[in-house]
């Protein structure tokens, strides 16, 4: 079977739990406030089927290591942000500083 065809499966058996809930807790809404039970065939008995699993549970130390493998310092994207600037900064700033030079050469000759 594939993963898909699983994973369809395990979200299909979710959705079906969740409506025979949604169906249990509307019926004892009704019978507690006193309202007759429907005579259509709307309330299906609930139906459990077991979740297949996707994959196997991962470990507390697996997870520590995928969150120091993918987690990223705020200090670092603030150092680069900083970095990038300075580094326009200071480009436009030479391209300023070339742009007066070749005006001065222009006027001068």
């Amino acid at each position: 079977m594939s993963d898909r065809l699983s994973d369809l499966q395990r979200q299909r058996a979710l959705a079906q739990e969740q409506l025979a809930w949604l169906d249990r807790e509307i019926e004892r809404e009704k019978s507690v406030s006193g309202q007759a039970a429907p005579t259509t065939s709307a309330a299906k008995p609930a139906t459990t089927t077991a979740p297949v699993p996707s994959a196997a549970p991962l470990a507390p130390a697996d997870a520590d290591e995928l969150i120091k493998k993918f987690q990223k310092d705020g200090r670092t994207v603030r150092g680069e942000v900083k970095r990038g600037c300075l580094i326009y900064f200071f480009a436009a700033f030479a391209l300023l500083g070339l742009g007066v030079i070749a005006l001065y050469f222009a006027r001068a000759r």
